[in-house]
């Protein structure tokens, strides 16, 4: 059973002009208008009211931590693809997220600010598929590559530039990472993204349904399965 399958969604159809496509790309633009509005809303709120808000973010770097450390394995080299400028400052996930990798003796390259477009215009949004691409292709012998610009915008003709072998790639493609926008995607390309082993990992919104208990009971674990799930490939 493929991915797509697995996640209970039809697997992607490519013509533009599909109804189930327009549909696809209005709700994107919905993610990232609520993204960016919700940063307005939590302006208005009192501290303790925003802290409720942005708590379930707070498991999203430790989370995101534990399972590059798996992933690189011995390797302590990770690289980071970063929104640039114009989708704002670095988000406070990212920043906890490389002080958590530091304090574990890891190295943290910078690969790529990368412009993801301009979410209140019309036209895509996300990371690239020629930037992504080009960091795979600079970064062979790294640990583990990370993006915090969402999952890669890979066109049906794109996967075959894609090397068959290259480091773990593992994306965050949640609304909010904490007070910063997050880049969540297209929900309907992750299954091919990970059967084609395009990347290794994808972290969402959403509870996991009926997810098994996890045999770590800690405050960080249990938020982040209260609000958050990983997909991961099939095999």
């Amino acid at each position: 059973m493929n991915t797509a399958l697995r996640h209970g969604r039809p697997a992607p159809r490519d013509h533009p002009c599909n109804p189930c496509n327009l549909l696809n790309l209005f709700n994107i633009s919905i993610h990232f208008a609520f993204a960016f509005f919700f940063a307005l809303i939590l302006s208005g709120c009192t501290s303790k009211e925003a802290n409720a808000i942005l708590q379930p973010a707070e498991s999203l770097a430790p989370i995101l931590a534990e399972e590059t450390i798996s992933a690189a394995g011995a390797n302590r080299k990770v690289a980071i693809i970063s929104p640039d400028s114009k989708w704002g400052s670095t988000s406070p996930v990212e920043q906890a997220f490389r002080a958590t990798l530091k304090k574990q003796g890891f190295t943290i390259i910078d690969a790529r600010p990368a412009f993801l477009g301009d979410p209140m215009r019309s036209g895509e949004v996300g990371l690239k598929s020629s930037d992504f691409i080009d960091v795979l292709e600079r970064f062979p012998d790294i640990g583990a590559i990370i993006s915090f610009a969402g999952p890669p915008l890979l066109k049906p003709q794109d996967f075959s530039k894609v090397a068959a072998q290259h480091p773990p790639v593992l994306v965050i493609a949640t609304a909010i990472l904490g007070t910063s926008p997050g880049v969540p995607g297209d929900r309907n390309q992750f299954p091919r993204l990970l059967d084609s082993k395009a990347v290794q990992l994808i972290i969402i919104d959403g509870a996991e349904p009926a997810a098994p208990t996890s045999t770590k009971r800690d405050r960080t674990h249990d938020l982040f399965s209260q609000n958050f799930r990983v997909l991961r490939p099939l095999n």
